[in-house]
C-alpha cells in the first residue's frame, strides 16, 4: 500500500510551476532556396498548427506567473495540454455541456486549494490561454446546472435543445466528443436527481454520444479524483509533521535561551 501511495503522490506532484514551462515543441520555419535562371525563389514550410502546446503554456504563464502548490501543478499542466488539442481540433465548437463538465472538474480538483482568489485567477488564466472566455464558461455552466436542477428527470433534461443539436452534429460526424461532455451529462443527472441506472444511457443517446466512451471517461475521472484525494492526504500529513517539528525546534530553542 505504501508503494502505491508514494507512486500516486509522485504522479501528482511537481516542483512549483516547472511542469508548465514551455517546451520546444514549436515547429520552426525552414527555408529552402531554388535557383530559377538568375532569380532565387524562397519557399517557406511551416507547421499546419498555427498555435503550439508551447504557445498555450506560455500564454498561461503570462496570465499566471506564480507558483502553484505541487498537488495541483501537474494536473493543471496535463489538463492544459489536453484542452489545447481539443481547442485546435478541426471539429471543435464551443459547447455549454462541455463548459459544465469543465467547471465541475476544475471545482472538484481544486477543492481545498489554499487561496480562493488565486484559484479564480488560475481558472481565468487557463481559459484565457485557450482563447476562451472564463466568465462566459462559468456563466453557461451555472445556467445549464440551474436548468438541470429544475428539470423533471431525464426526460426533462433531454428536452434541452442542446442534445438535439449534439445529435445532429454526431450524425454528420461533426461532434467533437470529449470527457467534459461525459462529465457534464453526469453532473446534469446528479442535479436532476435522475438516479435510474438507465438515465445516463438515455441522455447519451439523446446527444448522439457513445455510452461506452461516456462510461470509460467517467470511470477514469472517478479514479483521478481518488488519486488526487490520496495525494492531498499525504501532503496534509507531511505539512502536519513539518509543523510539529518546527514547533518542537522553537520550543527547544526557547528552553535553551531561558536556561542560559
Amino acid at each position: 500500500k505504501g508503494g502505491d501511495t508514494m507512486a500516486t503522490m509522485s504522479s501528482f506532484t511537481a516542483t512549483r510551476v516547472a511542469a508548465l514551462r514551455p517546451t520546444s515543441t514549436k515547429t520552426t520555419t525552414t527555408t529552402t532556396t531554388r535557383a530559377m535562371t538568375r532569380k532565387t525563389v524562397v519557399v517557406r514550410a511551416s507547421s499546419i498548427y498555427e498555435v503550439t502546446v508551447s504557445d498555450t503554456k506560455a500564454k498561461f504563464l503570462e496570465k499566471y506567473p506564480y507558483p502553484i502548490p505541487s498537488v495541483w501543478s501537474t494536473i493543471v499542466s496535463e489538463l492544459l495540454v489536453q484542452a489545447h488539442f481539443t481547442k485546435y481540433n478541426r471539429k471543435y465548437e464551443y459547447n455549454a455541456l462541455s463548459s459544465l463538465g469543465f467547471v465541475s472538474v476544475f471545482d472538484q480538483l481544486f477543492e481545498g486549494f489554499p487561496d480562493e482568489a488565486q484559484k479564480a485567477k488560475i481558472f481565468e488564466a487557463f481559459l484565457s490561454a485557450l482563447g476562451e472566455d472564463a466568465a462566459k464558461t462559468r456563466a453557461d455552466a451555472e445556467k445549464l446546472g440551474a436548468f438541470a436542477a429544475s428539470a423533471e428527470g431525464v426526460d426533462g433534461l433531454k428536452a434541452n435543445p442542446l442534445f438535439a443539436t449534439m445529435a445532429t452534429q454526431a450524425a454528420a460526424d461533426k461532434l467533437l466528443y470529449t470527457k467534459y461532455i461525459a462529465i457534464g451529462m453526469f453532473r446534469m443527472l446528479e442535479l436532476a436527481k435522475a438516479t435510474d441506472p438507465k438515465a445516463l444511457e438515455s441522455l447519451a443517446g439523446a446527444g448522439g454520444v457513445d455510452l461506452k466512451k461516456v462510461n470509460s471517461d467517467l470511470a477514469m475521472y472517478k479514479g483521478l479524483l481518488s488519486k488526487l484525494a490520496a495525494a492531498k492526504e499525504l501532503q496534509a500529513e507531511f505539512l502536519e509533521r513539518e509543523k510539529r517539528k518546527t514547533a518542537e525546534r522553537l520550543a527547544k530553542k526557547a528552553e535553551k535561551a531561558a536556561s542560559e
